[in-house]
C-alpha cells in the first residue's frame, strides 16, 4: 500500500530539488503561498526578505514549518507552483529515522490526504467544519485558492493535520467523512489507512 516504498530521498536532496524548482516561481504564486504561510510570517522585515520561492522555503525550513517528517508545506508549494512533477518527487520521500515506523505512518497519512484532496470536491468546507476548523480559516482558505477545490481541500487538510498529532487524525477524518455522509470515500480512507486506525 505505502508509495513511498524502496523510493527513499534523503531530506536535503529533497529541499536541493524543491529549491531548483521554486526558482522559476511567478510573482502571483509567490504571493499566494505568502498569503497561504501568513500566520507564520510575523514581520515586514521578513516579507521584504522572501522574494522568490527559494527565500520562501528557506524561512519555512528555519521556522521548522517544513521538516523530515511534516512536508505538507511542500505540497502546498508544489500545488501553487503548479508543479506536479516536484509533488512527485515529494512523494517520493521518506522520513526513516533509524528503528522508527513514522516513516511509514507519515507516507499513509500524506497518501490518504491526497486522495481525499483528489475526492472531496465541493464537500471540503463541509469536511472542514466536522473537523472543527474555524469559519476564519475556512474563509481564508476560500479566498486564497479561489475556484480551485482540490488546492482548497489541500490546505484545509493541512491545517487540520497541523492542528493535530498524527494520532489520531485519521479516526477524526473517517468520523468526520460519515457525518457528512461521504460514506464511499470513508471506507475508502478506511482501507487505505488499515493498519494505522485502532482495531474497532
Amino acid at each position: 500500500m505505502n508509495t513511498c516504498e524502496n523510493q527513499e530521498l534523503p531530506f536535503q536532496e529533497l529541499i536541493a530539488e524543491c529549491n531548483t524548482m521554486l526558482a522559476r516561481m511567478d510573482t502571483l504564486q509567490l504571493n499566494t503561498l505568502i498569503e497561504r504561510f501568513g500566520e507564520e510570517i510575523d514581520s515586514r522585515q521578513i516579507l521584504n526578505y522572501l522574494v522568490d520561492g527559494r527565500s520562501l522555503l528557506t524561512y519555512l525550513l528555519s521556522r521548522h514549518i517544513v521538516r523530515p517528517d511534516n512536508l505538507s508545506a511542500l505540497v502546498a508549494m508544489a500545488e501553487v507552483a503548479e508543479r506536479s512533477d516536484l509533488k512527485q518527487i515529494i512523494g517520493r520521500y521518506c522520513y526513516s529515522p533509524s528503528g522508527s515506523s513514522d516513516s511509514e505512518d507519515t507516507c499513509a497519512i500524506d497518501n490518504v490526504f491526497a486522495y481525499v484532496s483528489e475526492t472531496i470536491q465541493n464537500d471540503w468546507r463541509n469536511l472542514a467544519r466536522q473537523l472543527t476548523l474555524a469559519e476564519f480559516d475556512i474563509a481564508n482558505i476560500q479566498a486564497s485558492t479561489g475556484n480551485d477545490q482540490q488546492l482548497a481541500a489541500s490546505e484545509m487538510l493541512d491545517l487540520f493535520r497541523r492542528k493535530r498529532s498524527n494520532q489520531n487524525i485519521l479516526t477524526e477524518l473517517v468520523a468526520a467523512l460519515r457525518a457528512i455522509k461521504r460514506f464511499s470515500l470513508a471506507a475508502r480512507v478506511s482501507e487505505l489507512a488499515n493498519p494505522l486506525l485502532p482495531s474497532q
